[in-house]
């Protein structure tokens, strides 16, 4: 980074008090030491139940991701649904986040750079796409999620975007890493493309969210991996159109490089701060979703990042 660019960040992260937290908590890497740290935080959140359930599957999920670190969900979302959604979101642009001098360009469109391994969609779209804003606010999956957080949980970031092949190999987050966004935070995958071992299927360690080995903010190589945890907790995550899963990802996890045709997956991150990669403003009017959806009760602390009251 010049510095010029680190002038800027200093800048943007003085006038922004999102990043203090964040910063904050990316000092404190031992796994223990961040779940006690979560729990004070917790207490002056508002406090988890309101989508409690005690039901066999809901304890199995809480279980699998209290042990392994991630557990699997029945597909929310059917082929057709899936579709439906790569057709709307190959009609919207997209942008390079490592390449910002790059316009914005369709998924498909010739504006891409050859070596831009990924394009993300803009929050506005995501909001109003079809789906996504109800499967991240399924009671089913909130259950989950405020069990693991310890409170209500804040729906900080939501993030839609294509995985292509490029000739460069892996880039970024396609090498291990631990994510560092809050002092407690889980993030809901879903699949929008079937994924193969050569379309860039998510790889995660199991048991690794709670492993104080390797546990600097930096990428790592699968050697180091390979050396460090058992092959059996290394999971390849191949899956159809739909697959979804829930992912404590201060685990170790990588996406693999797409090698043939492009994925689509959507992502949605709950926290217990703000996130400063999440929306600066509502990107919504709460009332406008309601009315469009009212069958769903969306609950204004849970969606207070990206719905304006």
């Amino acid at each position: 980074m010049s510095i010029k660019s680190k002038l800027k960040h200093a800048l943007t992260v003085s006038r922004d008090p999102r990043w203090w937290p964040f910063y904050l908590q990316r000092r404190f890497m031992q796994p223990q030491r961040r779940s006690w740290l979560a729990q004070q935080i917790a207490r002056v959140r508002p406090p988890a139940g309101a989508f409690h359930r005690s039901d066999p599957l809901h304890l199995r999920h809480t279980t699998e991701i209290a042990e392994q670190g991630i557990t699997h969900l029945p597909p929310p979302l059917s082929p057709s649904q899936c579709m439906e959604l790569i057709t709307y979101f190959s009609a919207k642009d997209v942008y390079d986040p490592y390449r910002t001098e790059i316009a914005p360009f369709k998924p498909q469109g010739q504006g891409r750079h050859s070596h831009s391994h990924v394009a993300h969609h803009y929050p506005e779209d995501i909001v109003q796409a079809p789906y996504l804003l109800a499967l991240a606010n399924d009671p089913a999956i909130l259950s989950i999620v405020e069990k693991f957080l310890g409170c209500k949980p804040s729906l900080a970031y939501m993030a839609t975007w294509w995985s292509y092949a490029t000739s460069l190999g892996a880039q970024q987050a396609e090498f291990f890493h631990r994510d560092v966004d809050d002092w407690r935070f889980i993030k809901l995958f879903v699949y929008l493309t079937d994924v193969d071992a050569e379309s860039g299927p998510h790889v995660y360690v199991s048991q690794s969210s709670q492993d104080p080995t390797l546990t600097t903010i930096r990428r790592f190589s699968d050697d180091e991996i390979a050396k460090n945890f058992k092959p059996e907790q290394i999971r390849v995550l191949t899956g159809k159109a739909g697959d979804a899963f829930l992912e404590d990802t201060f685990g170790i996890h990588k996406g693999q490089p797409v090698q043939r045709g492009q994925r689509l997956l959507f992502q949605a991150v709950y926290s217990m701060c703000a996130l400063p990669y999440g929306p600066t403003k509502p990107v919504a009017s709460h009332a406008e979703i309601q009315r469009k959806l009212p069958q769903l009760g969306l609950d204004p602390w849970v969606n207070r990042f990206y719905l304006e009251a």
